[in-house]
């Protein structure tokens, strides 16, 4: 039996970003505890290749895979095992997010992981389909209906993920801990009911929040002949997949023995989506600021030549169209730079096409480089100004390794930047500014706080040494493996 399972949805060992980073991080520093990681995907394309090493205190690796349909066969009944009466009372209940029957409805076809087939006897039950029927007539007229079509395949393809998840037989351990809500977190609400074990629950970013950004600029499209239909049906669907995203994060919240999450901002989003307040701590992300001397040292004198950057994926949520945009308009009044967008770009391929495509509508060709997945230590050599154009953030560690090596930051006003950027406690806030917070999706403020910062010299100096003494002071990684290794005691103490 491993000391603790990490619950892990979209990230490490096989994407990199700001969570995978961490969890490798968490796991290096803490040799003294044994791990065992369940890796949640989409389909068995998704795992690849390890994008980290893996230290040697990791047990077990165990994919699953949420999205590769299994379901075939005819119609049949079920008969009086349908259980009618507990699927109608659960349905009714989580509409008023009274989630007390979540439990009973586990036990009943959850608990037992054998049982897997006959959940999928759900999906192919006539009494299913009558269920669906009824749902169906009661909650559209013949004027406002969306297609059956889409109504059925949609309930098929929210639910689906969502039994296969709960019934996954998982690795042996003293403590579960997810790093998200969502799938991840409902198999640590799994764990918890179906092993009487502890579950921490773990949240960088608000996970259904970022999932209802992602939907909501989705295209969708529905076979339809009628231009304004397409409308509503989009409409009505985005909405009952965001639906069940808040579901699974309320589930999450209801079950966990502990939430931690990174900073006040993301707490107090938790408390209204349904988290208890009295089981929140704020563990920040940090650094191994010694990591970086080396680049202090090769850091280049200042100059009148500015390098400008963006670390981070090439994704919608990173909003990289608006930081081009910005880029559009500080080359007119500097001339004088290069422009970076440090990281891995394939993960979305339409989109970084979709950049390439915007780069040479403003004619920076020559000016914005993708740099692909790289060692950003030695970019940051020579980087003049670290900017984050996100919608949605954590607690981003790329401001933090930019601190590190005294490169001040233009970030949005997401996530915790406002605090990392500006201070969080009186004590933090007293050591004045280490860049400058703007409103996201607006270029032109983007463009203004970057033109600030590289035309004064004395400004960037200034923030780049607050940064420094703000990592130094608040967000080192001892102190962060510190509060989980003290998480993980305090759980395992009590099975001692």
């Amino acid at each position: 039996m491993s000391d603790v399972c990490l619950l892990l949805e979209g990230t490490f060992p096989y994407v990199t970003g700001g969570v995978s980073s961490c969890v490798y991080q968490l796991i290096k520093n803490t040799p003294q505890v044994k791990y065992c990681i369940v890796y949640i995907g989409a389909s068995e394309m998704d795992g690849k290749e390890y994008k980290y090493p893996i230290p040697e205190n990791v047990t077990l690796i165990k994919e699953v895979f949420l999205f590769d349909y299994d379901i075939e066969g005819n119609i049949h009944s079920m008969g009086d095992s349908f259980p009618k009466d507990l699927i109608s009372d659960f349905h009714q209940k989580i509409r008023n997010w009274d989630l007390s029957q979540f439990e009973v409805l586990f036990n009943r076809f959850f608990k037992d992981t054998e049982k897997f087939n006959e959940i999928l006897r759900l999906f192919q039950s006539k009494e299913s389909w009558d269920f669906l029927v009824r749902t169906y007539e009661k909650r559209f007229t013949q004027a406002d209906a969306v297609s059956f079509i889409d109504f059925f395949y949609t309930w098929r393809f929210t639910h689906y993920p969502v039994f296969k998840a709960l019934s996954q037989e998982l690795p042996r351990a003293k403590v579960y801990h997810s790093l998200s809500t969502g799938y991840a977190g409902l198999m640590g609400v799994a764990a918890k009911l179906r092993y009487n074990k502890p579950f921490i629950l773990t949240e960088h970013g608000i996970y259904s929040h970022e999932r209802e950004i992602e939907i909501l600029q989705a295209e969708w499209i529905f076979n339809t002949d009628k231009e304004v239909k397409a409308v509503r049906e989009l409409s009505f669907f985005k909405e009952w997949w965001i639906k069940i995203f808040h579901f699974l994060s309320r589930i999450a919240y209801y079950h966990s023995d502990q939430i931690t999450t990174l900073y006040i901002g993301n707490k107090k989003k938790q408390i209204a989506n349904g988290a208890r307040e009295e089981k929140i701590a704020l563990i920040a992300n940090g650094i191994n600021i010694s990591d970086f001397d080396q680049v202090l040292i090769d850091r280049k004198t200042p100059s009148a030549h500015k390098t400008i950057a963006l670390v981070g994926r090439v994704v919608p949520i990173k909003d990289i169209k608006t930081f081009i945009k910005a880029m559009a308009i500080v080359v007119r009044s500097y001339s004088d730079l290069d422009v970076l967008i440090i990281g891995p770009w394939e993960e979305d391929q339409d989109y970084y096409e979709e950049c390439v495509k915007l780069i040479n509508m403003f004619d920076l060709g020559e000016v914005v480089k993708f740099t692909g997945k790289v060692d950003v230590k030695k970019y940051y050599t020579y980087v003049d100004v670290m900017v984050l154009s996100s919608i949605s953030e954590g607690q981003p560690m790329v401001i933090l390794e930019a601190y590190a090596c005294r490169i001040p930051v233009v970030a949005t006003d997401v996530g915790s930047c406002r605090e990392l950027v500006y201070g969080s406690s009186d004590e933090d806030k007293e050591l004045g500014e280490s860049g400058i917070v703007v409103p996201f999706g607006m270029p032109d403020q983007l463009a203004k706080a970057i033109l600030k910062i590289i035309s004064d010299e004395q400004i960037a100096i200034d923030m780049g040494n607050v940064g420094r003494k703000r990592v130094e002071q608040f967000y080192r990684e001892d102190l962060t493996v510190g509060r989980y290794l003290q998480l993980y005691n305090n759980f395992i103490g009590d099975q001692t």
